[in-house]
C-alpha cells in the first residue's frame, strides 16, 4: 500500500501544554480548558475557528463529551479515539489527515490521560475473559519482551542492545531537564542508569515511564489558511 506525505498540506501552528507532574487539586476539565486557552492563544485564532477536533483517552473519557462539555462546543464534531500509548498521536494524525484531505481548514487534536485520580498505576484496560488463572501482565513485562525479540532478529549483541537503550533513557532525562514542564527534571548519568534495578526483562527504572499527569494541545492548519490545528495531552 502507498504512503502519501502530507508535509506540504498541513502545518502546525499554535500549541498548549500543561506541565507533567500529580495534579491533585486539578481536574481533567481544568487541564483540557488550560492547555486549549494556550493552544488557541499560541495560534492566535479563537475556538470558533476550529472546525473539527480529535481527542485521544483511553481511560478518561469513553466518548468526544469528555472534550466538548468543559470547551462548551457545539454544532462541531469531536472524534473519541484510542490506541493504548499512541492514542494522542492517533488523534494527531487523524487530525492532521483531516486537514490535509480538504475537509476541514482547522482541526484541533487532544490527548488526555488522568491515571492518578483513580489509583490505577497505568493505562486502565479491560482484561478478556478468562477462567481465572491467566497471569496479569504489566505494560513494562510486555514492552520487555520487544528488546530480546529486535536482538535476535537483527543479530544485536545484548551487551550493545542494553548499551542502547540506557543512552536512551540518559538521552531523556537530558532533554526533561531542559523543559520547564517536564515532571523530572534532572539529569541522570548512564552508569545510574545502566546499573538500576530491573523492573521486567531487561528494562530497569529509568526505561519505563512514571504516571503523570499533563495536556498538550497543537493546532495545525492548511498551509492556504492563517490559522490551525491544535492537540491537548494528558498523562
Amino acid at each position: 500500500m502507498a504512503s502519501h506525505g502530507i508535509r506540504d498540506a498541513v502545518a502546525v501552528v499554535g500549541m498548549g501544554c500543561t506541565t507533567f507532574g500529580e495534579h491533585w487539586d486539578r481536574s481533567t476539565d481544568d487541564m483540557l480548558i488550560d492547555s486549549s486557552s494556550a493552544a488557541l492563544r499560541s495560534a492566535g485564532i479563537v475556538l470558533d475557528d476550529v472546525d473539527a477536533f480529535w481527542l485521544g483517552t483511553m481511560g478518561s473519557g469513553l466518548s468526544g463529551l469528555t472534550l466538548s462539555r468543559p470547551l462548551k462546543i457545539d454544532h462541531k464534531p469531536v472524534t473519541h479515539v484510542e490506541n493504548f500509548c499512541a492514542t494522542g498521536s492517533e488523534a494527531f494524525r487523524n487530525a492532521c489527515y483531516a486537514v490535509a484531505s480538504g475537509a476541514y481548514d482547522v482541526a484541533m487534536a487532544i490527548g488526555v490521560e488522568k491515571l492518578k485520580d483513580s489509583g490505577y498505576s497505568g493505562l486502565v484496560v479491560s482484561a478478556p475473559a478468562n477462567d481465572g488463572t491467566a497471569a496479569t501482565v504489566t505494560a513494562p513485562a510486555s514492552f520487555s519482551l520487544l528488546a530480546p525479540a529486535y536482538a535476535k532478529k537483527y543479530g544485536v549483541d545484548p551487551d550493545e542492545m542494553k548499551d542502547v537503550l540506557t543512552r536512551i533513557a540518559w538521552k531523556n532525562h537530558k532533554n526533561g531537564a531542559l523543559n520547564p514542564r517536564a515532571q523530572f527534571r534532572k539529569e541522570v548519568s548512564k552508569e545510574t542508569i545502566a546499573c538500576s534495578p530491573i523492573v521486567a526483562g531487561p528494562l530497569g527504572i529509568f526505561d519505563c515511564s512514571a504516571s503523570p499527569t499533563a495536556r498538550r494541545r497543537r493546532s495545525s492548519c492548511a498551509p492556504r489558511t492563517p490559522t490551525a490545528t491544535a492537540t491537548t495531552r494528558c498523562t
